[in-house]
């Protein structure tokens, strides 16, 4: 007979506290508008940098927490209830990526494989600049980062220059830049 393992007891408060309402309302858009572009042309990854930044940005959204100050007073830290909401966030929006992926590949033959490096390093690139940030303003410019990244990328494209590789980052070298975003987010966000 085996015996599961018991959940940590932070599992069921964070995953009620956590706000979904962002990531539920990505998820059947970006599925929807995957399996458009694979049945009318194809071209269903030809704006995946956009659907990465933009349940990028729904996870970091995620990380609201509107109870912070009160919840201050108790022996858990904002950065281990942040890591909290992390662990619950990161894999669903991985799956809904994964999704998104899947929808937009049916019948595309082969191709640029599973890109799952670039939201991971936009959504973490968000994380890291919400852990940064002052508190009143975190989760908006956590969630501000990704699109903004992107914005700027797509501005720079073609212009041969060292920012528009940099701004490329994330495409490129996508875990380098996970890896620099998780350093950041563990080593200056865990002092708050």
């Amino acid at each position: 007979m085996t015996t599961a393992l018991p959940a940590p007891a932070w599992l069921a408060p964070t995953g009620r506290a956590v706000p979904w309402h962002a990531l539920v309302a990505v998820a059947p858009v970006l599925v929807a508008s995957a399996a458009l572009g694979a049945a009318v042309d194809r071209t269903a990854l030809v704006a995946s940098d956009i659907a990465a930044a933009g349940l990028a940005s729904a996870v970091v959204s995620g990380l609201a927490d509107p109870a912070a100050d009160l919840l201050d007073a108790l022996p858990t830290r904002r950065s281990a209830r942040r890591l909290h909401r992390l662990a619950l966030l990161v894999p669903a929006g991985l799956t809904i990526w994964l999704a998104f992926l899947a929808t937009a590949l049916v019948g595309a033959g082969p191709g640029p494989g599973w890109p799952v490096g670039p939201f991971l390093a936009l959504t973490f690139t968000g994380c890291a600049v919400a852990a940064v940030s002052p508190a009143r303003y975190a989760v908006a410019a956590g969630a501000a980062a990704p699109l903004v990244w992107i914005v700027l990328g797509r501005a720079a494209a073609g212009l041969d220059t060292r920012g528009d590789q940099l701004l490329a980052a994330y495409q490129h070298h996508p875990w380098i830049v996970t890896l620099a975003a998780l350093a950041a987010l563990l080593g200056t966000g865990l002092r708050r």
